[in-house]
């Protein structure tokens, strides 16, 4: 990741901007824009949204993200000891739809609505053709527009990995986090039925609203057993793990037919505890395969999917700038952070940076 000098030089970010410190504590930051290149236009951002899953392994004294710990080798797509891939301050952030407000290209006008990925940053620049490509339509909210550039694109991505095995089935999602309820939904368009499995209640009365089926994984309950009972243990042949925890991706192999698919969707963190890869796997020879946006399915692009995202918000088919969302200035990024430590209260938050509603 480059460093914070380079991203300010090259105008990725500028003013207010939300970073990371080596004590795991959050600060915004203020940083003067870099002069616009020919070209390009200057964004200033509405709003951006903290994934609550990649962003937060980055946060705290415990911050469990691989690249912080080891070195990425590219050359031989291995992470190995020695100085970590990142380095504090860290700037991150994906999710984001702004307004342009300065252009150096006939091409965008100032006052275009566009959606991206850039950082939790007041201000940064993009190339014309990447505005005219990301222009956010009009009927469109500005929080719709920081779900096409990315987090929808990943539960998209995730839906194609089931292969069409799905097709008039019933399948399993586990997780009713904004991964999981995106996934969900693109996939019920075509499943038979989809349950989505969660410990917090009120996520899953979350999932409900939106018509999906669920079941709380409260203490005690065998989730794959009660499945299993319910529709067959040869009834689902494809379920999506979305939570990142290793215990549920283990639920997921126990709970698809012999020779099923569990699609792993999550961001796994540390050692695999709760795995136990002598049971099910073993015996009922389970596919696993990964599922995650850095993996993309051979058959998409990133155009592809933010195209076909945002055709299917426009349609209604995808909800997703209307999934609970707590909405703060981007001042009070640290106390954004601290909210995604309390998922039964809090399902995402997301940044405002001035008075555009």
């Amino acid at each position: 990741m480059p460093a914070v000098e380079e991203l300010v030089a090259s105008g990725v970010i500028g003013g207010r901007t939300v970073q990371i410190v080596a004590s795991g504590d959050v600060q915004c930051v203020r940083y003067e824009p870099a002069p616009l290149q020919d070209g390009s236009v200057r964004v200033r951002t509405v709003r951006s949204a903290i994934s609550p899953g990649t962003e937060m392994t980055f946060y705290g004294r415990d911050a469990s993200n691989v690249s912080l710990h080891k070195r990425w080798n590219e050359e031989l797509r291995l992470f190995e000891p020695g100085e970590p891939s990142i380095a504090y301050p860290i700037t991150f952030g994906y999710r984001a739809a702004g307004e342009v407000v300065e252009s150096r290209s006939p091409e965008v006008r100032a006052g275009a609505r566009v959606y991206g990925n850039w950082r939790h940053t007041e201000l940064t620049s993009m190339s014309a053709e990447r505005a005219v490509a990301q222009a956010l339509p009009d009927d469109l909210s500005w929080d719709d527009g920081v779900d096409i550039a990315q987090m929808g694109p990943i539960g998209l991505n995730a839906a194609q990995f089931g292969e069409n095995e799905e097709v008039d089935r019933d399948v399993v999602v586990f997780g009713a986090g904004p991964v999981g309820l995106i996934t969900a939904q693109i996939v019920a368009a075509h499943a038979g039925s989809v349950t989505i499995v969660d410990r917090i209640p009120e996520r899953l009365e979350i999932a409900r609203r939106l018509g999906l089926e669920t079941l709380e994984a409260a203490g005690g309950v065998d989730v794959a057993a009660t499945l299993k009972r319910r529709l067959g243990a040869d009834g689902i042949p494809v379920a999506w793990e979305c939570t990142g925890s290793t215990r549920a991706l283990h639920d997921a192999i126990r709970v698809v037919r012999r020779r099923g698919l569990v699609v792993a969707v999550g961001f796994y963190q540390g050692d695999g505890r709760g795995l136990s890869l002598g049971d099910e796997f073993h015996h009922n020879g389970i596919r696993v395969v990964c599922g995650q946006i850095s993996n993309l399915h051979p058959a998409w692009t990133w155009e592809r999917l933010r195209a076909a995202v945002r055709d299917k918000a426009r349609s209604g088919e995808l909800q997703l700038g209307r999934l609970p969302r707590t909405t703060l200035p981007v001042d009070d990024a640290a106390e954004a952070f601290r909210l995604l430590t309390r998922p039964a209260e809090v399902l995402q938050t997301a940044l405002r940076y001035d008075d555009v509603t």
